[in-house]
């Protein structure tokens, strides 16, 4: 069975020239650096290949001998800090020594990669941390969520019955691990999921337009992007293939104010991937049921 680092080993190859890239453009000054440039060289080149790579490799299950061992209090902030100064190698195996102590991926990914996340975006609003060490970061956190995806292969959709869903950032995002960590949940519960890196509104309208999704998530990070976002889900309404779409978003600003979701016009909201999936289950079953009532009556 690969380890996650021999799986992390094989996407750094299979990236090539991109990782070069991302050093390169990580190196500079904050003056010279680009921060939309290095966001897109990082999301929209390097975790596609990386992703690619993981799942070309074959996935074996892992088994936890103690699911109900939680992560040690403070531990979050403490692997925040270790993404800004410790490659993915010494990062893996706090992962995994956590796992063999009987850490499950669920916790993994809700209670030390989301909360690290969290921590790196407001050490970055309090000018703690300037772009590039957060997109590091954060980046870091990707490879080992990608790395814990091939490890942990999701249930297989049933024929005849795959429930699609599309996770992405929230037009004029920079950062999308929220999204990739939701979208995670999704699928290990059978869900056929597409994820999409930083994406302005006429790309996503056009893949939501191109598709006929049951869900279509969006993730934001940064307060002043949640209003904007009430004219583009009602585009995607318009444009959807399914007229039923159901639309959930996420992020701290939710979390903080889960009622702006309803003031945006979205579905609903959730704390973390796991009720995602609860609520998008209870959605889109709800929808099902009323579809067959009016077809009926």
């Amino acid at each position: 069975m690969a380890s996650m680092l021999e799986i992390v080993t094989e996407a750094r190859i299979a990236a090539g020239k991109s990782w070069d890239r991302a050093r390169r453009a990580a190196s500079r000054s904050r003056e010279t650096a680009s921060p939309d440039a290095l966001a897109r060289v990082i999301e929209g080149d390097i975790i596609p290949r990386l992703l690619l790579a993981h799942r070309t490799l074959g996935a074996t299950p892992s088994a936890a001998a103690h699911p109900a061992a939680e992560i040690p209090a403070g531990y979050a902030d403490q692997f925040a800090a270790a993404t800004l100064t410790e490659e993915v190698t010494p990062l893996l195996a706090r992962v995994e020594s956590l796992m063999a102590g009987g850490v499950s991926v669920e916790t993994i990914y809700l209670h030390l990669l989301a909360p690290a996340a969290r921590r790196l975006g407001s050490w970055w609003d309090e000018d703690a941390c300037d772009f590039v060490d957060v997109t590091m970061g954060l980046w870091r956190c990707q490879e080992i969520v990608h790395a814990l995806s091939a490890l942990i292969p999701g249930v297989s959709p049933v024929a005849g019955a795959e429930r699609r869903a599309l996770f992405s950032p929230a037009p004029g995002e920079q950062h999308g691990l929220g999204a990739l960590i939701v979208e995670e949940f999704f699928r290990r519960e059978g869900w056929q999921t597409w994820s999409a890196p930083a994406l302005d509104e006429t790309e996503l309208l056009a893949l939501v337009a191109g598709r006929a999704f049951d869900v279509v998530g969006l993730t934001v990070s940064v307060e002043r992007h949640v209003m904007p976002l009430q004219t583009t889900i009602a585009s995607l309404r318009k444009v959807s293939r399914n007229p039923a779409i159901i639309v959930l978003v996420g992020g701290r600003v939710f979390t903080e104010q889960p009622a702006l979701a309803a003031e945006i016009g979205a579905d609903g909201t959730a704390a973390d991937g796991a009720l995602a999936v609860g609520l998008a289950s209870e959605l889109l079953n709800r929808r099902l049921v009323t579809g067959m009532t009016q077809h009926t009556t």
